[in-house]
C-alpha cells in the first residue's frame, strides 16, 4: 500500500505544470573566470527547427558578448558551448481534475526546456551549465519572445568574474 501511495503522489508531482522560469545552475567554484576570453561553438544537437536554432545562436551569443566574450572559429579559443533542448507536452493537474468531472479534455500546452553548456577547451572540463524552462505559446511572436527571456534568464546565473 506504501509503494502505491508513493508511486500515485509521484505521478501527482510529475503532472504539475513545471516551474516556468526557475533556472538551475552549476559551476566550477576553483576556476578563475575571469581568464577566458574567447569561445567557439561546439557540434551540438541542434534544434530541429531551423528558425528556433537560429535564434537560440543568436540570442546566446549576444549574451555571451554581454558578458565579454568574442566569438571565435578558433578550435582553440577558450571555451566551447554548446545547447541543448527539449521540448514536451504537459496538463495541469487542476484543469485535469476538473476537466474530468465536466466530461471534457484537459488542457495541455508546450514547455520547452534549454540548457547551455561551457567546457574549458583544453581540458573538456565543464566549467559552467544553466538550464530553466518556460511554456511555450503557439503564437510564433510570444514563442519567439519565451525563447529570448530563457537565454536571459540562463545567463543571468553565468558566475561573476573575479577582479
Amino acid at each position: 500500500m506504501n509503494i502505491l501511495g508513493y508511486g500515485l503522489a509521484l505521478l501527482l508531482f510529475a503532472v504539475q505544470p513545471p516551474a516556468s522560469g526557475k533556472v538551475t545552475s552549476d559551476y566550477d567554484k576553483s576556476a578563475d573566470f575571469a581568464k577566458y576570453r574567447t569561445y567557439t561553438w561546439s557540434h551540438a544537437p541542434v534544434d530541429y527547427r531551423p528558425k528556433m536554432h537560429d535564434l537560440l545562436v543568436t540570442e546566446i551569443d549576444k549574451a555571451m558578448a554581454a558578458l565579454g566574450f568574442s566569438k571565435s572559429e578558433d578550435p582553440k579559443a577558450d571555451l566551447t558551448l554548446r545547447y541543448f533542448t527539449v521540448r514536451s507536452t504537459s496538463i495541469d493537474i487542476k484543469e485535469l481534475e476538473k476537466a474530468e468531472r465536466e466530461g471534457a479534455k484537459a488542457k495541455s500546452y508546450d514547455v520547452g526546456k534549454l540548457a547551455v553548456v561551457l567546457r574549458e577547451t583544453a581540458t573538456d572540463k565543464r566549467l559552467w551549465a544553466a538550464q530553466t524552462q518556460e511554456v511555450m505559446s503557439a503564437d510564433v511572436a510570444a514563442r519567439e519572445a519565451a525563447v529570448r527571456d530563457a537565454v536571459t534568464k540562463v545567463f543571468q546565473s553565468y558566475p561573476k568574474k573575479k577582479k
